[in-house]
């Protein structure tokens, strides 16, 4: 076979047309994915993250609970919100998911509120005490710290 001779505008040529045509197959990979995120009550979530799993690439649910994504098609997506269970849902080359996200609810006598927050009671150190509004002298108190003596 003959070495193939082009003239160097041609070179330049198919080397564009070759990216083109690659970022094309990396772009049809990707699809647009939108949906809705509503709570156990069937109402909307305001601001809950939709994150493409393994990126940082991400969006918020708009006043309505809905949102849109671009992701690899076989991708998946965590949906979370502060106070509620985060999932996460294999995209499988869908275009629509919608969710509806579960409370996470803590029972209170397993917490114990500090002053810097709040532990598991088993987690907890030091002295814990417990002050019913019952045993509260009715005396008077000009603070907290007043009550608890």
């Amino acid at each position: 076979m003959e070495h193939m001779n082009f003239k160097p505008g041609w070179k330049i040529f198919l080397i564009l047309l070759s990216g083109i045509f690659l970022s094309l197959d990396i772009q049809a990979q990707r699809i647009k994915v939108h949906g809705n995120v509503k709570d156990s009550y069937g109402e909307p979530v305001v601001g809950a993250n939709v994150i493409v799993k393994g990126t940082t690439s991400g969006t918020v649910t708009d006043i309505d609970g809905n949102y849109q994504i671009e992701a690899p098609k076989d991708s998946t997506l965590i949906f979370s919100f502060v106070g509620y269970i985060s999932q996460s849902i294999p995209i499988k080359n869908r275009t629509e998911i919608s969710v509806i996200l579960e409370e996470d609810v803590i029972t209170l006598g397993e917490v114990v509120a500090i002053g810097y927050g709040t532990v598991k009671k088993s987690d907890a150190t030091g002295a814990v005490t417990q002050i019913k509004p019952d045993e509260i002298n009715k005396g008077m108190a000009t603070s907290a710290q007043d009550l608890l003596v």
